[in-house]
């Protein structure tokens, strides 16, 4: 068993400007690192709020002309909902979970469930009527970010895209993976896993979950504007993974046809 100390550190990058579309994020991370004088290294994790990859991505939407379907008009009086957003709702899912007064708990169309689809109205931009959409391909958002910073600096890092989704039957929200890129989605046991007592060990573990939870308690969820976060230190093999990998897709599928078919 290693008796040395084993420590990782997260740290808020401050200096990001609010973010609009096109701007080129990569640069703009590495500018807010260079100012603070924060050295990367090979192997940090650079953590990234979905919200300013959506913004620079264009994925900002404004309320005001959208029209709601007759669908998202029954969904809305039944949750309680703006009926507008619950049409954005539906153009991001693949389907509805299910639907009670302040919540419309879906399937995204990247694959995992969430609720209202991931559509959120905080710090989407000046005035009332705009939200924001996750990002299109946030796995690609996180290939393209780590690559433009490996060119500005020279370091290969991991990049984490993180978004606060619920998880059901508890309270609050968490600071989960929706895009990664040179990291692992999860870790398993090997054959050689033990636990202290020599036991065979048989783990999986959210590895990119964990430490894009780990950024979200430093970003905070309010107008702290700290939407980057790098995590060093952590122990981790050097593959790149795929958000997809830490969905139960079967399981999900199974609950959706079980909502298609109750009744009304």
């Amino acid at each position: 068993m290693d008796s040395a100390p084993y420590s990782i550190t997260a740290t808020a990058v401050p200096g990001v400007p609010p973010i609009h579309e096109n701007d080129d994020l990569g640069e703009i991370i590495v500018k807010a690192l260079t100012s603070s004088k924060i050295e990367l290294a090979d192997g940090d994790i650079i953590v990234v709020a979905s919200k300013v990859v959506s913004k620079a991505e264009g994925r900002a939407r404004k309320l005001d002309g959208l029209v709601p379907s007759d669908r998202a008009k029954e969904i809305a009086k039944a949750s309680g909902k703006d009926p507008r957003i619950v049409e954005l709702m539906l153009r991001e899912s693949r389907g509805v979970l299910r639907v009670k007064p302040g919540v419309v708990a879906t399937q995204h169309n990247l694959g995992f469930v969430c609720t209202s689809a991931g559509i959120d109205k905080s710090n989407a931009g000046d005035g009332e009527g705009m939200v924001t959409l996750l990002p299109e391909n946030p796995d690609l958002s996180a290939q393209r970010l780590s690559a433009a910073i490996k060119n500005r600096t020279g370091k290969s890092v991991g990049v984490i895209i993180n978004d606060s989704l619920g998880v059901e039957y508890r309270s609050g929200s968490i600071g989960m993976a929706v895009g990664l890129a040179n990291v692992p989605a999860v870790l398993r046991a090997d054959e050689r896993a033990v636990d202290l007592y020599g036991r065979k060990r048989n783990f999986c573990i959210s590895f990119a979950d964990e430490v894009a939870a780990t950024a979200s308690i430093l970003m905070g969820q309010g107008n702290a504007g700290l939407p980057v976060v790098l995590v060093r230190g952590v122990r981790y093999p050097r593959v790149s993974g795929h958000a997809t990998d830490l969905i139960v897709s079967e399981q999900i599928e199974a609950d959706l046809k079980g909502a298609r078919s109750a009744p009304s």
